[in-house]
């Protein structure tokens, strides 16, 4: 391992990436490409004769728009670029390798899409009044890059849970073309356009000043749009689904609900059920016309969508546990084929990690320990936190410990394999055991200078 081992103590890594990247996708999806393409849509219209109201209502959102976008959804894109380089550095660098070309593209699609989005803002009443057709243009010519730019990062996103035959074949093609690439392309970004739509639909019932028909008018395009793109996303999402591995889907309820609400069977299917209604019925009364219902149905349906996002998040990077890349690395970045090489000769780990957090006061068997317990078990347990290994092995002895570290894999689906050798694996049994019996010492043999 060529990289410093680094966890989020309390939070933990998975929660700390979920929060930065659910609030990324709600704005790179749901107002970079949904809400500017209803802004867009409304431009048009002006534009083929049907109402200045309509580049009213555009004018109105396009400031908070393009705010959101360049200020949170641009640090929060980097910030999932800075936080997954400190907490899997060897997942990135791999990635990185393989779809450097994609992502090279990407980026400047990202900064293409930063530019064009600047200029529609800034030239947007120069334009307005004098030459609105090249202003449609560009507003169209930004959707594009926009929607150009999901599609890339669709491959490298669906490669991460479905890479075919790569891991064996270690083709491009098969690696980016991937089973639930174009499924993931329709959902993204008509999940992307029916966020935007919702969004627009609550600012006009909450804050368009216009007269009630012409509010009426706008809030019937928007339940249009958000019907239709609910009905893609919803169709994309079972294409999508259907093509992830049933050893994956098997977890997805516990994947989202956790240990202790996967109990309760009908607890996800009767949310996403109540989700679909409210989606259905606020598209309906907004198709209508009614304002004063779609204020209060747009809110709730707003927190079920962002619910929905997360929900899919949430199963796209936890069901493919133990792996970050499937066939290929396991969560913990310890390559598949290097675990089966240190298994087969009962090889040490230690010696492979290269750099090592010191401590004050720790013994050389405690930090050997806590080594171990960062390089197999700290991307997903902590030490206090959230999935607390304290809690999972408390009450436990020393031998049951030792146990439960030999056939980790065996306990649940998401669970790594130890990797190291035996003596390694009663170090890391000591040092869990302290955890949660303090009043213990270390007893095992120090491990060798380095």
């Amino acid at each position: 391992m060529i990289f410093p081992i680094q966890h989020i103590p309390g939070v933990g890594d998975g929660m700390t990436i979920a929060l930065d990247a659910v609030l990324h996708v709600l704005i790179s999806h749901g107002v970079a490409i949904g809400l500017v393409t209803m802004l867009t849509l409304f431009q048009t219209l002006t534009y083929l004769g049907r109402g200045a109201y309509w580049a009213f209502a555009g004018r109105a959102l396009l400031g908070p728009a393009v705010l959101v976008t360049t200020s949170v959804g641009a640090i929060t894109g980097v910030g999932i670029w800075f936080i997954t380089g400190v907490l899997a550095p060897e997942g990135i660098g791999s990635l990185i390798h393989l779809f450097f070309w994609p992502w090279f593209i990407e980026w400047g699609a990202f900064a293409t899409e930063v530019v064009l989005l600047l200029l529609y803002y800034y030239f947007w009443d120069r334009l307005a009044r004098h030459r609105l057709g090249l202003l449609v243009a560009l507003g169209w010519g930004y959707v594009a890059v926009a929607v150009f730019s999901a599609i890339l990062i669709s491959g490298i996103l669906g490669f991460m849970l479905t890479p075919d035959g790569w891991p064996w074949g270690q083709h491009f093609r098969q690696a980016y073309f991937n089973p639930t690439f174009v499924p993931q392309c329709f959902l993204r970004v008509s999940g992307g356009l029916a966020l935007g739509a919702l969004f627009a639909m609550t600012w006009t019932a909450w804050s368009f000043k216009g007269s009630p028909d012409e509010r009426g008018r706008i809030l019937r395009l928007c339940g249009l749009v958000f019907l239709a793109s609910a009905v893609v996303t919803a169709i994309s999402a079972f294409v999508y689904f259907s093509r992830i591995p049933e050893t994956y889907l098997t977890h997805w309820k516990f994947a989202v609900a956790t240990s202790a609400l996967s109990q309760v069977p009908l607890l996800l299917p009767t949310a996403n059920a109540v989700a679909a209604l409210f989606i259905v019925v606020t598209a309906v009364a907004a198709w209508r016309g009614r304002a004063r219902p779609c204020r209060a149905l747009c809110l709730v349906t707003l927190l079920l969508c962002v619910g929905l996002v997360t929900e899919f998040e949430r199963i796209r990077e936890f069901v493919r546990g133990p792996y970050l890349l499937p066939g290929y690395m396991y969560a913990n970045q310890l390559l598949l084929v290097q675990d089966a090489a240190l298994t087969d000769r009962d090889g040490p780990l230690l010696p492979d990690i290269r750099w090592l957090d010191g401590g004050r006061g720790l013994s050389r068997n405690e930090l050997a320990g806590r080594t171990l317990f960062a390089a197999n078990c700290g991307v997903c347990h902590t030490e206090g936190g959230l999935n607390d290994i304290r809690e999972r092995l408390a009450g436990r002895p020393l031998d049951g410990v030792n146990a439960i570290i030999g056939l980790t894999q065996e306990l649940g689906p998401f669970m790594t394999p130890f990797t190291g050798s035996e003596q390694e694996r009663l170090l890391l049994a000591e040092y869990l055991y302290t955890l949660t019996n303090p009043d213990s010492r270390l007893s095992g043999p120090d491990h060798k200078e380095r």
